[in-house]
This record gives C-alpha cells, structure tokens and sequence, in this order.
C-alpha cells in the first residue's frame, strides 16, 4: 500500500483525488492539503474548496494551512511515501518536496516545457492550438520545470471551451494518476529532464484578458478569448456604445456582407457576429437581437 498526500484546491483537482480514494487497493489517502476556505459567489460565503469536503466525507485528514511551514511536521508524522498534485494554486517549497520520498507528482495538462505557469488550458485556446498534452511530471521549486514521467498528446476541437477541457482533462489526468504512480513510485517510469531552451510560459489570466479589441484581433481571435475566458473574467465587447459581456458570438471569415448592428467589423476582413449577451442594466442573458430592439424603443 503506497500511503499519499494529496495536494489540490480548483475542480480540476477533483477527478484525481476521487480516483485516487477509490483505488484503495494499491493507494492510502493519508492527507489532503487544500487551500483554506474562502469567499465565494454571490452571497460572499466561506466555503470550503471541493477536494476538503471530499476528505471530510471520507474521513481523510485536510490540511488547510495559510503557509506550508504550518503543517510541515504534521506532513513528516503522516511518513508518506509519495505526494500527488493537481491544481494546488500555491508554490511548494523544497524543504516540504523532500519529505516525500519518492517526491510529489504532478499532472499538469499542457505539453511541457510549452505553457509553464498557471493556465495552460486558457492560453492554449486563445492562441488557437489545436492540440495541447497532459504531463505527469516531478514537482521541482522552479515553476513546472520538474523532470517528465509521461505525456501525452490530446486534440482540441475548434469549438472547445475552457469549460469542456477542464471537464476532460480532469478525468484523463485522474487515470493516468492512478494508472502510472505506483510505477513511479517502483522506480519503473525514470523522469526524463526537460529541455529548458524550447519552454514557453503562460500568464495568470486578469480581467484585462478579457477585453475583445476587434480594430486589433481578427474575429477568429476573439471567439477564441469568449471560448478560453467564458467562466472568468468573461469577454467584454462594445456593441452600441456601451460596454457588454459576450456569452454567444460567431467568427465570420472573409467578411463581405452589409453592415448589420450585431455585427462587429474586426482585423483582416472578419467580422464577430454576437449573438447572446449580459445586458449591463439586468445582468440577465439575452439575445443581441432583443438587447438592440429594446435600445431602440
């Protein structure tokens, strides 16, 4: 039996540490460190990231320390043989990787040393790719630049959002967890070094991100923004002289028709055709066509 800790906070990190439970025939569960509760939604309440609340039903230890530093002993106490992390949101520091040993792994899903850094899936999508990869790797103190496990290499569809990979990936990276941490662990899979010449890092998403600039963009760029930033921060517009939050829109290629008001003329003859929007005065969803009419009348 390999006895784990588990590090994640955001829902991607969900998937793995349900399927690192479940397989209770090889692995143990002996922590789960999380980031503490925090304010959310509408009605700013504290609440408890998902992977705690999981722990909590499975009567799991969950670690929720503001520093590391904190639970540092409580984590060597635990003797752990192995640490598996996804989407923990905060640095590990060498002095915590060593109390592992056979270190922490890390599922990361992009293929490294491409897209290093905190949102992979977004900048893969708002730069157009067409296939990404999921990496297990070794977590080091430099940012995701740890020796490789395994990859593999994935396709994204022209359509794709954030939301739908997030979703996929997850799951897949909740198998390839299971299926190769106790090869790692034997010392069967060798970490292969990355090339540190060929990396490419990734920014945190801001609101910033979000603004559409179709007199710089072509609409392929922005209905790239709207699938990669549709949960956060959202992709801003101006359709009729005010500031809109799109959800719908349609990348028109070759743009040649008449002017129309849902349409926004963009870079290299394209066009965004909006289609569903965030009303700025009702914060409701609604249709392009309603939200003009009703400036008109």
């Amino acid at each position: 039996m390999i006895n784990v800790v588990y590090f994640g906070t955001e829902d991607i990190s969900v998937p793995t540490l349900q399927s690192l439970i479940e397989a209770n025939n090889r692995y143990k569960v002996v922590a789960v460190v999380t980031k503490p509760d925090s304010l959310r939604g509408r009605g700013h309440k504290l609440e408890s990231p998902a992977v705690a609340k999981i722990a909590k039903q499975h009567n799991i230890l969950c670690l929720q320390p503001t520093k590391l530093s904190d639970v540092e002993m409580k984590l060597k106490s635990l003797h752990p043989d192995v640490g598996a992390l996804v989407s923990y949101g905060k640095i590990i520091p060498q002095n915590v990787i060593d109390l592992f040993p056979h270190g922490i792994v890390n599922f990361h899903p992009s293929m490294l040393p491409v897209y290093r850094g905190p949102s992979p899936i977004e900048t893969a999508i708002i730069h157009g790719d067409s296939f990404t990869g999921l990496t297990l790797m070794a977590l080091s103190k430099d940012m995701d630049a740890g020796d490789i496990y395994y990859q593999e290499k994935v396709n994204i569809d022209p359509d794709d959002t954030a939301d739908d990979l997030y979703a996929r990936f997850g799951q897949r990276g909740a198998e390839l967890m299971v299926e190769k941490l106790e090869s790692i662990v034997n010392d069967e899979i060798k970490g292969v070094p990355q090339d540190n010449d060929l990396a490419i890092y990734c920014h945190m998403i801001t609101k910033e991100d979000g603004y559409l600039e179709p007199t710089t963009m072509t609409a392929r760029d922005c209905y790239n923004r709207l699938r990669a930033l549709s949960k956060w921060p959202k992709c801003r517009i101006e359709l009729a002289g005010r500031q809109v939050i799109v959800t719908k829109a349609k990348p028109l290629d070759n743009f040649r028709g008449d002017e129309w008001p849902d349409i926004i003329p963009c870079q290299d003859n394209s066009a965004l055709q909006l289609i569903e929007i965030i009303s700025p005065k009702s914060g409701r969803r609604m249709a392009v066509s309603d939200y003009l009419n009703g400036l008109q009348q």
